[in-house]
């Protein structure tokens, strides 16, 4: 069996932004599209919405989960290969996927920050934003096995809103 590439995908800030919150903004999923396209890699959705059907025993296809954001990804074409486990917060059920399945390089996709073990796996989002094309070379970069989408000068202690903002200028001033 050929170890798989995997996209560790949060969905809230995501494949939406802050003018299309709730549910899929096609915009944002489009990219994901793209990377999908370019990089063969699967889905593993890490967003806190899929609890609802991890923790209830209720109709998938009548979850609020299902009917918000799976359903409109497939009619995107993209498809959702699987689920993190839960566990106590979102960087330890990606540990315990890591551990449990053959994956072979793996990117987070995300706008909250993972553990700092994980961060080199990480592209970090704005959530007014969610995805967009700026995101696409770092992510497939990290896929490719070299990790890093922060800058050299990365500062831990700096809001998640700083760090976006300065992230997103780095790769800006990178482009030109």
């Amino acid at each position: 069996m050929m170890r798989m590439n995997c996209i560790f995908l949060d969905f809230d800030g995501v494949i939406n932004n802050w003018y299309c919150f709730y549910g899929v903004a096609k915009e944002n999923a489009l990219v994901l599209k793209k990377i999908i396209a370019l990089s063969n890699a699967k889905i593993v959705v890490t967003a806190s919405s899929k609890y609802s059907i991890q923790r209830e025993n209720c109709d998938f296809y009548k979850s609020d989960y299902y009917n918000t954001y799976v359903k409109r990804l497939n009619e995107l074409g993209i498809e959702i290969y699987d689920l993190t486990p839960m566990g106590e917060n979102r960087s330890s059920e990606i540990k315990k996927y890591l551990l449990e399945h053959d994956v072979n390089e793996y990117v987070i996709i995300d706008d909250d920050l993972v553990d700092k073990d994980l961060q080199e796996h990480q592209v970090f989002l704005d959530l007014y934003r969610g995805l967009q094309e700026e995101h696409i070379t770092p992510v497939l970069r990290i896929l490719s096995g070299k990790l890093g989408f922060y800058p050299k000068d990365y500062n831990r202690d700096e809001t998640p809103s700083e760090l976006c903002l300065r992230i997103n200028k780095y790769y800006n001033e990178k482009k030109k």
